[in-house]
């Protein structure tokens, strides 16, 4: 029996990772973490944004409880190292897919806790015209490059 439960909630992990939630034109996809260190005090997020309506929109806030705060940045290599930029907000142009993605923008989490591989979180994005959306995402390992290299 415990098999079987156990195979249930991989099976639901798995379906809600590539479930989209929508807000009005907004919808995210395949929300994801990689698994952190016992005392990390950081996280990172990622995901994919769809804007199917013909207004711009902008990701300006994200809340989580598994993070004691959300900002936004993205990586950038300059003179050949890379390095962390916050960001105000995400823009999200009509018709556009925004991913968020390692080495490039990301949700960077001040974590509460360890996020522990297999395991989901609820994350709320918010967006200037959508409001909000709430989205779950899962943690794959570790390293992992993609949200199906390593759950």
């Amino acid at each position: 029996m415990k098999y079987l439960i156990a195979a249930i909630v991989v099976v639901i992990s798995a379906w809600a990772s590539v479930a989209a939630e929508a807000s009005g034109s907004i919808v995210v996809e395949r929300a994801w973490a990689r698994a952190s260190p016992k005392d990390a005090p950081n996280g990172a997020a990622y995901l994919t944004i769809v804007n199917n309506g013909t207004d711009s929109d902008r990701l300006i806030k994200a809340s989580s409880t598994v993070a004691e705060n959300i900002q936004f940045h993205e990586e950038r290599t300059e003179n050949g190292i890379a390095k962390m930029h916050q960001l105000e907000a995400i823009e999200v142009p009509p018709g556009a897919t925004v991913r968020l993605k390692p080495s490039g923008v990301h949700l960077m989490m001040q974590l509460k806790r360890q996020l522990k591989l297999g395991e989901a979180f609820l994350l709320t994005l918010n967006f200037e015209k959508a409001g909000a959306v709430e989205v779950t995402a899962n943690v794959g390992r570790a390293g992992a490059m993609d949200d199906t290299s390593g759950k």
